[in-house]
C-alpha cells in the first residue's frame, strides 16, 4: 500500500505514518497528495469534467488554492 503526501502534509503527517509503521520510500512532491485530494471539493463532487468555468469558481472559493499544485487544471 502507498499513500501519497504533498510537502505541506508530509510536515503534519510524516511522524504519525512512520509511528505506525509507514516508511518513507522516496522524497519529493508527488503530483497528488491522499489528504488534499480528499478535501478537494472537485474530486469530491466529481467536477473534474467540468468546464474551466465551473472548476475555476470552485477552486477560487477554496481556502487551499495557493498551496494546490493543480489549480483546477488537468492534464492527459
Amino acid at each position: 500500500m502507498f499513500y501519497h503526501l504533498c510537502g505541506s502534509c508530509n510536515l503534519q503527517s510524516a511522524e504519525s505514518l512512520q509511528k505506525a509503521g509507514w516508511q518513507k520510500i522516496r522524497d519529493g512532491e508527488p503530483v497528488s497528495c491522499n489528504e488534499c485530494t480528499r478535501k478537494c471539493r472537485l474530486t469530491a463532487e466529481g467536477l473534474w469534467g467540468a468546464g474551466d468555468q465551473v472548476r475555476y469558481a470552485v477552486c477560487d472559493k477554496c481556502p487551499e488554492l495557493d498551496a494546490c499544485p493543480l489549480k483546477g487544471r488537468y492534464y492527459c
